[in-house]
């Protein structure tokens, strides 16, 4: 019990840290054996990937961990001409110039 208080508090202590953009969680087993991750009220078996409401790419291991990492990169830009609009659906920013909606931005990169 000891380590796995140790090894939680460094994971999250690395996420702040990181500002990383996966997790990893144990998630709640309803039987034994193993039938796969509870994520929001649904079951995904073992080896099963999917992606969120919330743009995170998740993945259920075959030890019941379920890994997560957020599906977009955040975009930095020295173009003091472009703001950065999330498109929600397709789960990635675009940049946009603030003069002309319509030109889309063409230096930049993204970290994530």
């Amino acid at each position: 019990m000891k380590y796995l208080v140790t090894i939680l508090l460094f994971a999250v202590t690395s996420f702040v840290v990181c500002e990383a953009a996966c997790f990893m969680i144990q998630t709640e087993q309803l039987e034994e054996p193993l039938k796969g991750c509870l994520y929001k009220g649904k079951l995904y078996p073992p080896g099963k990937t999917w992606r969120t409401r919330s743009c995170l790419d998740c993945y259920c291991d075959p030890d019941g961990l379920m890994d997560c990492c957020q599906a977009y990169g955040t975009p930095h830009s020295d173009n003091s001409n472009c703001k950065f609009k999330f498109d929600r659906k397709a789960c990635e920013y675009v940049l946009i110039p603030n003069e002309d909606p319509e030109k889309k931005c063409t230096h930049y990169g993204m970290v994530g």
